[in-house]
């Protein structure tokens, strides 16, 4: 049998500082204890922010999407696993998402339908999992929601953070159609990072042109680069 294989059944190193933990945990009590947690948000509607406010330069942007919930900013131990999933087909970092979502703050259960932003199909084949996919999943059966696919990717797009910030709009106009019935329905869309928001708001502006009168945003992380 792989010693790798056997290390992960017997025994688990920290992902963050290598110190010897039980199985199946990811990261040491210390080092959960230097995860980046989002302090300070939009009162009006939940962007992140460095100092609390009542209102912020996302209220009054071209925005589609109603409210954000985001705990993490995309940096230190939350990157790093986001990085490993999506792009070096490591697996611990599955439950460890799933363990990120119990710092979600909302009312999931107010909502007529769970959906996650969806990846192209080249993209989804060649990547063991999709992150946005298993937040949705977890969030959905805490709240005994199904989590249904309304959203489909029709075209294959850059890499948003390859971008300059002046052509991420344009690289996700028109990307996605709709597969599911969303007329008077208020919809949670989940994603793993947001960077200028373009991906959710081009999403967020097909659901409500097609009748859904709701729209919030779950979102596992926010650049801090932007």
């Amino acid at each position: 049998m792989n010693r790798c294989l056997l290390n992960e059944i017997f025994y688990s190193e920290c992902a963050g500082c290598s110190t010897t933990i039980e199985p199946g945990k990811y990261l040491c009590r210390q080092c959960l204890e230097t995860l980046p947690f989002v302090a300070e948000r939009c009162e009006s509607c939940g962007y992140p922010l460095e100092i609390s406010a009542s209102y912020c330069r996302n209220c009054s942007s071209n925005k589609f999407f109603d409210y954000l919930f985001i705990p993490f900013w995309y940096k230190g131990m939350v990157k790093e696993a986001l990085k490993n999933l999506k792009f070096r087909y490591c697996f611990r970092e599955i439950s460890f998402f799933k363990y990120l979502t119990n710092f979600i703050e909302c009312r999931a259960d107010d909502y007529d339908f769970i959906t996650p932003v969806p990846s192209h199909f080249l993209r989804k084949f060649r990547r063991f999992c999709h992150p946005a996919d298993i937040i949705a999943t977890t969030i959905a059966e805490r709240y005994d929601k199904k989590k249904v696919e309304i959203l489909k990717r029709r075209k294959y797009t850059k890499y948003q953070w390859q971008l300059k910030k002046n052509m991420r709009h344009v690289n996700v106009r028109k990307a996605f159609e709709l597969r599911e019935e969303v007329k008077d329905s208020k919809i949670l869309l989940v994603d793993d990072i947001m960077t200028t928001g373009n991906t959710l708001n081009e999403c967020a502006k097909l659901l409500k042109s097609n009748g859904a009168f709701g729209v919030d945003c779950l979102v596992l992380s926010k650049g801090v680069f932007i």
